[in-house]
């Protein structure tokens, strides 16, 4: 009996300097201590992830990393003080779904040699988000001074003339604590990473499923469409422009180009349509910063105009699939860089 419990001893102070060593490792090797984020920007940090999706017109996989700056990146972390142009926006820019490099900033981080490009995007957040990012997120980071800040913004702004409430994304947390709790172990854990990294490894080496990420119509905000709907942005320029929303739309236009005036940057814009084309608010949101970019002398683009996006280069009702990518990437790469170089 006595040897009985001289194992169980011995088993257990075993137990006790494997969880103490597998601290230590935390401790050295995560995050913890290492970020000035605290429970910010939590979901968007150290993610590794395969996506399965099947749409009704886009189906595949695609690996989606997060870096622990919160960039999306295609394999390496990416040194901060090096990156020139920052994208951001939302799920539009961001494009989970689809892979790095046929992406916007993908295809056009493969083309331009000259800056170094990151993919700042994040899902659901609009023009507030984009504001507070600078208090939250960007002025957080060591020696992170980009040239340019290009917003590719519109589509999740419309909630601002429909709601008065908030959206977690834009305040950069989760809804409840418990939840903030959560992201934040995930993002900062050492050795939950590299469970990530080897969930995906998984996949790509042998095509195995498990810890793939399913996604469909069920799973996310997905919206059927009509060809027959699709509104092009001459059907609205004709219209009368409500100007209350206007003012309000301008007022957040400004604080947020204050904000990037402030941290020593430039400012670029571009418009937003949908896969349903143009309708009265993304009207409205596109002629306000036309008009801002002009009174305050910024180089913007009016890509809902003319870069001729069509239904065919969504993939659901707000989504661009790699044709419309291309497309798009094709049109910042002969209007904007030219005049940036």
């Amino acid at each position: 009996m006595k040897s009985f419990f001289s194992l169980i001893r011995l088993i257990f102070f075993n137990f006790f300097i494997f969880f103490i060593f597998l601290g230590f490792i935390e401790l050295i090797l995560g995050s913890w201590f290492k970020n000035n984020f605290n429970l910010r920007l939590s979901s968007e940090r150290n993610i590794d992830r395969i996506y399965n999706f099947h749409f009704k017109n886009h189906k595949g996989y695609s690996h989606y990393i997060r870096d622990d700056y919160g960039f999306r990146i295609k394999e390496n972390k990416i040194n901060p003080g090096l990156i020139n142009i920052v994208f951001a926006g939302g799920s539009t820019i961001n494009q989970k779904f689809l892979n790095y490099e046929e992406t916007i900033v993908g295809i056009l981080d493969n083309k331009i040699k000259k800056y170094k490009l990151v993919n700042s995007g994040v899902d659901g957040m609009s023009i507030i988000g984009h504001i507070n990012s600078f208090d939250f997120w960007y002025n957080k980071i060591n020696n992170f001074k980009p040239l340019y800040y290009i917003f590719y913004i519109g589509v999740n702004d419309q909630f601002i003339f429909t709601s008065g409430k908030t959206k977690s994304i834009d305040e950069l947390k989760e809804s409840s604590l418990k939840e903030q709790l959560r992201e934040y172990f995930e993002a900062n854990s050492f050795l939950y990473k590299q469970f990530r990294i080897f969930k995906s490894s998984l996949f790509l080496k042998y095509n195995s499923q498990k810890g793939v990420n399913i996604v469909n119509e069920k799973t996310v905000v997905y919206h059927e469409r009509s060809n027959d709907e699709f509104n092009s942005y001459i059907q609205f320029q004709e219209k009368k422009i409500d100007y209350e929303k206007y003012q309000i739309y301008n007022s957040y236009l400004e604080k947020l180009t204050n904000k990037v005036i402030k941290s020593g940057s430039n400012i670029i814009y571009l418009t937003q349509t949908s896969g349903h084309g143009m309708n009265d608010n993304l009207y409205l949101i596109s002629f306000t910063i036309m008009d801002h970019c002009k009174k305050f002398d910024l180089i913007c683009l009016n890509l809902a105009k003319d870069a001729g996006l069509e239904y065919e280069d969504f993939y659901d009702h707000l989504h661009l699939n790699r044709r419309g990518s291309i497309k798009v990437s094709n049109y910042l790469y002969k209007n904007l860089f030219n005049r940036i170089n």
